[in-house]
């Protein structure tokens, strides 16, 4: 099992703009809902600290239970759990000026964006791990939260602050949980 708190990553203004966009349904935001956007994600980017665990299993030695949408030929799946934690929330319940008019849409956009760009992170760390071994990962798959009782019992997910509400929840709700299937690379023919 492998753990990594605390992470940097990189919120993305024109992402967080363009998703606002998309949830207020506007061709263009007003310009205190750019300068808002802009506030927000600086100060974000800044005390979002992102967590995350995550193992390996060879096909072989697996005891992972979950096998969702496998590929036909995989050697080795690698489940996550991640989470950026409340500090978002934190932020906006103690500074909502900060976020302005659109707030709600703005903490929503950042906490997608930030969770994306923490997935980015782990296939990153993955892709060099099963390069080393002469595979690829597939596309990351996202768990159904039907699977947060296994997942969570599974990996220890108390390492990095999360649990599970009585309905099934992570808590805090920032976080997913998912997984990448190693895939054999095709062997060149040497001519």
């Amino acid at each position: 099992m492998r753990k990594i708190k605390n992470f940097k990553i990189n919120i993305r203004n024109r992402e967080i703009s363009r998703i606002i966009r998309k949830l207020l349904n506007m061709e263009e935001l007003p310009i205190e809902v750019e300068e808002a956007v802009q506030k927000s994600c600086f100060v974000c980017e800044k005390i979002i600290k992102p967590a995350v665990v995550y193992d390996t299993f060879s096909k072989e030695a697996m005891t992972f239970p979950i096998e969702v949408e496998a590929p036909e030929k995989w050697i080795a799946i690698s489940p996550y759990i991640l989470t950026i934690g409340t500090v978002l929330q934190d932020q906006y319940n103690k500074d909502k000026e900060l976020f302005g008019e659109y707030g709600v849409q703005i903490v929503s956009a950042i906490s997608a964006d930030a969770l994306e760009q923490s997935k980015n992170f782990v296939q990153k760390l993955l892709a060099s791990e099963a390069s080393d071994e002469n595979c690829e990962l597939s596309r990351s798959i996202e768990l159904p939260k039907q699977y947060n009782p296994e997942i969570i019992n599974f990996l220890p997910a108390d390492r990095i602050n999360l649990s599970l509400s009585d309905d099934g929840d992570f808590i805090p709700a920032n976080s997913t949980a998912g997984l990448y299937y190693w895939i054999p690379l095709k062997k060149r023919n040497r001519r």
